[in-house]
C-alpha cells in the first residue's frame, strides 16, 4: 500500500514538470516554424456613415465612396492604398493588387506587409508559397532578399523548404551541404538527400 502511495506522489510531482517541458517544446517548435504562423489579417476595416474605420479608428484620408477592402490587411480607395489602417506612401491605387502571403505590388513597386521591397522588379514580381516570392532576378522570403538564390530555377517544395539549381533553403536560409538535385522533403520538418537527413533545415 505504501509503495502505491509513493508511486502516486512521484507521478504527481513529475507530471507538471513533463507537461511544462512539453509546453516549452511546443512553443519553440511554433516559433521555429515561421512558415506555419497564421499571418492572415482579420478584415478590421468598415465603411459607415460615409467614413472609413480600422480597428475602431477613423481613417481621415480614406474616401468612403471608393473604398475597397482587399485581403491580408490591405485596402484602397481611388487615391491611396492602406495596410492595417496605415497609408502606404508610395503605392499607386489604380494598379495595386494583392498577391498573397503578405505580398502585393503596383505598376512600380512590390510590397511585403505594407513595406516597399527595395530593388524588387514589380513587372515580374510574384508571390510563391510559404512566404517566398521572386522576380526575374531575385528571390525573397519574408520580404527579404535571399542572397545567392537563383530566380530562374527557384522552386518552393513544402514545409518551408525550397531549392534552386545549386542550393537548398529552409525559411529562406541556405541549408549547408544539402544536395539540391536529390533533396527530398519527408514530413514534420524532416528532409533528406543521399548523404544526410535534416530537421528544420539542420543536418542531424
Amino acid at each position: 500500500m505504501k509503495r502505491h502511495i509513493l508511486i502516486l506522489l512521484i507521478t504527481a510531482i513529475l507530471y507538471p514538470i513533463a507537461a511544462n517541458a512539453q509546453s516549452r517544446h511546443d512553443d519553440n517548435f511554433g516559433q521555429t516554424h515561421r512558415h506555419q504562423r497564421d499571418r492572415r489579417h482579420r478584415p478590421a476595416y468598415i465603411v459607415s456613415n460615409n467614413n472609413v474605420y480600422y480597428d475602431g479608428r477613423q481613417l481621415d484620408e480614406a474616401v468612403a465612396s471608393s473604398f475597397a477592402i482587399l485581403r491580408d490587411g490591405y485596402a484602397k480607395d481611388a487615391f491611396n492604398v492602406y495596410y492595417c489602417g496605415q497609408k502606404i506612401q508610395s503605392a499607386v491605387s489604380g494598379s495595386f493588387k494583392v498577391l498573397g502571403y503578405g505580398y502585393a505590388k503596383d505598376a512600380f513597386n512590390a510590397y511585403y506587409c505594407g513595406k516597399k521591397i527595395d530593388g524588387a522588379v514589380a513587372s515580374s514580381f510574384n508571390s510563391l508559397s510559404d512566404w517566398y516570392a521572386k522576380d526575374a532576378f531575385n528571390v525573397y522570403f519574408d520580404g527579404e532578399q535571399i542572397n545567392g538564390a537563383t530566380s530562374q530555377s527557384f522552386k518552393v517544395l513544402k514545409d518551408g523548404y525550397a531549392r534552386d539549381a545549386f542550393n537548398v533553403y529552409f525559411d529562406g536560409v541556405k541549408v549547408s551541404d544539402a544536395i539540391s538535385s536529390s533533396f527530398k522533403v519527408l514530413k514534420d520538418g524532416y528532409a533528406k538527400d543521399p548523404w544526410n537527413t535534416y530537421y528544420l533545415g539542420r543536418k542531424i
